[in-house]
C-alpha cells in the first residue's frame, strides 16, 4: 500500500497539470459598454455590438436585438487574448414591453469606440491577462428626430412576371417623409445581393430571380429627422408552392369605438397561418390569432380616426406539419376608424416656476417637445376650471387664486404627425404676499450672555414666527426660541438667527438677521 501512494500522487500530479493550463488557456475578461448622451445621461434600448477579429476578418455576436439597459450599458464576457471593437447604434424601433413601442423622439449618431462614425474607423482595444476587462464609455452626438416607423409588408404572389408590392408607408411619421426602396435577392449558400434598379416600391421577379429569397429595404427621410430603415419579411420567388387563400382577407363589422371587428380569408388545408393586427402601424401582438380562418380585433376609444390593420401570413405545411420551404404568402386588409384621434396624454412635468403669490409670475414648463417646428399652446387651470383667458406660457396669479391649485395644460402639435400630445403640470398652491419685515439680533456678543430675536414690520398681523439659532451656518441643536444664551463653545464663531414668518392663506417667508461674532 505504501509502494502505491507515491504512484497515485504521480498519476494525480500529471491530470492536474493538464487541467491547470487548460483553465489559464481559457481564461475570461468582460467588455461593459455604457451609451451615453452628449450631457452623459445613459441612453437605453440603444443597439450594441462586439466586433471579433477572426484572423484577417472581423465577426459580430450571432443574436439579436442586443440593446442597453436603463442605465444604457451591456457587459459580455470575452476571451482574454482576443481583439475586439465596440460600437453603438440608436436605430431599434419595436416592443420593449406588452404595451410600450420604443419610438424615442430624438435619435443619436451611431458611434463606435472612441469617437468613430463607422466600425472600420473603430480603435482596436486587445484583451490581455493584465487588463482582461474594460469599460467602454461612448458619447452619441444628437442627429436629428426619431421618426414612427411601421414594419414594411410585401403583398403579392412571389411569382415570376408577377409585381409585388411594399405597403406600409402611409403609416410612417412624420407622413411628409420621403422613401426610398432597395430590393435584395439571396439563393441559398450565398449572400444577399442588391438587385440593380430595383429601387421602387414596386417589383416584378424575373427569371433571375427564381429560386432566390427576397426582401427588400425601406428607408424614410426627412429634413431635421434621422433617417429610418427597416426590412420587410423574406420569402422565395417562383415555383407552385406558394399558398393562395382559397378567398382573400377581408375586414368586417362596424369601424366605430366600443365595435369589434372580424378579419377572415379562406384557409385551404395543409396550411398554418397568422392574422397580426396593427394600429396606425403598431403591432397589437395580444390580439393575433395563431392557425385560425378569423380573427377579431375590439376598438377601443384610443382607436378613434385610426387606420386598422389584418395582415395575414399564410403558408403550407407537410405530413408532419412542418413549413413548407418558400411557400410563404402575405396579404392585407384595412379600415379607417370612425372619428378623430385623441390626445395622448404625457406624464405631468414639474409644477409652473416662480414665487407662487398674488401679483407674482408664474411661468410654464419648457422642454416639453425637441421638435422646434412643433407648435406648443397653453391654458392655465384654476383646480381643473380653464381660467378665461390665460392661454400664454406666462401667468399672473390673482386674487381668485389664493388656496387654489393652479397648472397649466399644454399642448404640442407637430407637423406630420397625427396626435396631440397633452400634459398638465404639477400643481401650485396659490397664497397672498406677506409684508415683508425686519429680524435683528440684539444682546452682548460674549460667552454666559443672552441674544434676544427682534421682529418688526411683519404684516399683516397677527402672525406665526418661528426661530432657529445657527452656528457658522449651521443650525444649533435645540434652539427654537426667540432667545439664546451664548455658550463657550461659540466663541470665534458667528451666530445668526433664521425666522420663518407664516400666516393662513399667506406664502410663508424666511429671512435669516445679520451674523453676529462671539468674541473669544
Amino acid at each position: 500500500m505504501r509502494l502505491l501512494r507515491p504512484v497515485l500522487l504521480a498519476l494525480l500530479a500529471l491530470l492536474l497539470v493538464p487541467l491547470t493550463a487548460t483553465s489559464a488557456q481559457a481564461a475570461d475578461g468582460r467588455i461593459t459598454g455604457v451609451a451615453l448622451d452628449p450631457s452623459g445621461k445613459p441612453l437605453q434600448n440603444v443597439g450594441w455590438e462586439i466586433y471579433i477579429r477572426e484572423g484577417s476578418a472581423w465577426t459580430t455576436l450571432q443574436f439579436g436585438p442586443k440593446l442597453t439597459d436603463a442605465q444604457g450599458r451591456f457587459s459580455w464576457q470575452v476571451p482574454v487574448g482576443g481583439q475586439y471593437r465596440v460600437c453603438f447604434s440608436d436605430t431599434y424601433y419595436g416592443e420593449v414591453s406588452s404595451t410600450k413601442f420604443w419610438q424615442p423622439e430624438v435619435r443619436h449618431r451611431d458611434t463606435c469606440w472612441p469617437n468613430a462614425t463607422s466600425f472600420e474607423t473603430a480603435q482596436t482595444w486587445t484583451s490581455s491577462t493584465a487588463t482582461p476587462s474594460k469599460t467602454f464609455s461612448v458619447r452619441l452626438p444628437k442627429q436629428g428626430l426619431g421618426m414612427a416607423p411601421v414594419d414594411p409588408f410585401i403583398v403579392g404572389s412571389y411569382r415570376v412576371g408577377e409585381p409585388l408590392t411594399i405597403v406600409g408607408q402611409e403609416g410612417w411619421r412624420p407622413t411628409d417623409a420621403t422613401f426610398s426602396y432597395q430590393w435584395i435577392s439571396r439563393r441559398d449558400g450565398s449572400p444577399s445581393v442588391t438587385i440593380p434598379g430595383a429601387t421602387a416600391a414596386s417589383f416584378t421577379p424575373t427569371p433571375a430571380q427564381d429560386g432566390t429569397w427576397i426582401h427588400a429595404r425601406v428607408t424614410a427621410s426627412r429634413p431635421g429627422y434621422k433617417p429610418a430603415s427597416l426590412i420587410t419579411p423574406t420569402t422565395k420567388v417562383g415555383g407552385t408552392q406558394h399558398v393562395q387563400p382559397t378567398s382573400p382577407l377581408t375586414i368586417s363589422g362596424t369601424a366605430t369605438p366600443g365595435a369589434t371587428l372580424t378579419a377572415s380569408f379562406g384557409k385551404p388545408a395543409s396550411t398554418y397561418s397568422e392574422i397580426s393586427w396593427f394600429v396606425d402601424g403598431v403591432p397589437q401582438p395580444a390580439a393575433t390569432t395563431y392557425n385560425g380562418a378569423t380573427s377579431r380585433f375590439t376598438l377601443a376609444a384610443a382607436h378613434a380616426g385610426a387606420r386598422i390593420d389584418a395582415r395575414l401570413k399564410i403558408y403550407r405545411t407537410d405530413a408532419q406539419g412542418n413549413y413548407v420551404d418558400g411557400s410563404d404568402s402575405f396579404q392585407r386588409a384595412q379600415v379607417q376608424v370612425a372619428g378623430s384621434r385623441p390626445v395622448q396624454a404625457r406624464r405631468a412635468p414639474r409644477a409652473p416656476a416662480g414665487t407662487p403669490t398674488v401679483g407674482r409670475v408664474l411661468a410654464a414648463p419648457t422642454g416639453l417637445t425637441a421638435d422646434p417646428a412643433a407648435k406648443v399652446t397653453h391654458q392655465w387651470l384654476r383646480g381643473s376650471t380653464a381660467i378665461a383667458g390665460a392661454t400664454g406660457s406666462r401667468y399672473t396669479l390673482r386674487s381668485a387664486d389664493v388656496n387654489q391649485k393652479v397648472r397649466v395644460r399644454t399642448t404640442v402639435t407637430r407637423p406630420g404627425w397625427w396626435n396631440r400630445y397633452v400634459s398638465t403640470s404639477g400643481a401650485t398652491l396659490a397664497k397672498r404676499p406677506l409684508k415683508v419685515g425686519t429680524v435683528k439680533v440684539v444682546g452682548t456678543a460674549k460667552a454666559g450672555k443672552k441674544f434676544k430675536a427682534y421682529t418688526a414690520k411683519w404684516g399683516p398681523k397677527p402672525v406665526k414666527v418661528r426661530y432657529r439659532w445657527t452656528r457658522n451656518g449651521k443650525p444649533i441643536r435645540g434652539a427654537v426660541k426667540s432667545t439664546y444664551k451664548v455658550k463657550k463653545s461659540d466663541r470665534g464663531k458667528v451666530l445668526r438667527v433664521r425666522i420663518s414668518v407664516s400666516k393662513t392663506n399667506y406664502l410663508t417667508v424666511a429671512k435669516t438677521s445679520k451674523g453676529r461674532k462671539i468674541k473669544r
